[in-house]
């Protein structure tokens, strides 16, 4: 029954993950809307959108990646009762951006600090989603 919460919770994690950064996108998408030639068939006006965007508008993204890995981390480590579940929802969720940041292109700044940010999260959540240990 163990193995059954803990793959339950990896799942239930990633679901989170990818829920939040849904809702975070949506919103960041709404707050300030690319133009209308910046379509995911049009990597030429994607390329040119994230080097002129203005830094409000890219901000949203890897805080809500950060967020995201630490909610899929935490539930991932309660729902598993293990840290280490969490921690690999985490690292789903962590992979998941970077083939995000693998497919487009995105200014330096957002590379150095999703590749900082999200594991870091990633490991916070399931280290305080995991069981207390007696001290």
């Amino acid at each position: 029954m163990a193995i059954v919460r803990i793959v339950l919770g990896i799942v239930i994690g990633v679901a989170v993950g990818i829920g939040l950064v849904m809702v975070g996108d949506t919103i960041n998408h709404r707050l300030f809307p690319p133009p209308p030639e910046v379509q995911i068939t049009n990597p030429e006006a994607i390329r040119a959108y994230m080097q002129t965007a203005p830094i409000t508008s890219l901000l949203g993204l890897p805080v809500t990646w950060t967020i995201a890995a630490f909610a899929a981390a935490f539930a991932g480590a309660k729902i598993g009762s293990k840290a280490w579940a969490g921690w690999v929802a985490g690292a789903l969720i962590f992979a998941a951006t970077c083939l995000n940041l693998a497919m487009i292109p995105h200014p330096v700044w957002m590379l150095v600090v999703a590749i900082v940010c999200v594991p870091a999260a990633a490991w916070l959540g399931g280290k305080h989603g995991g069981p207390a240990r007696a001290s």
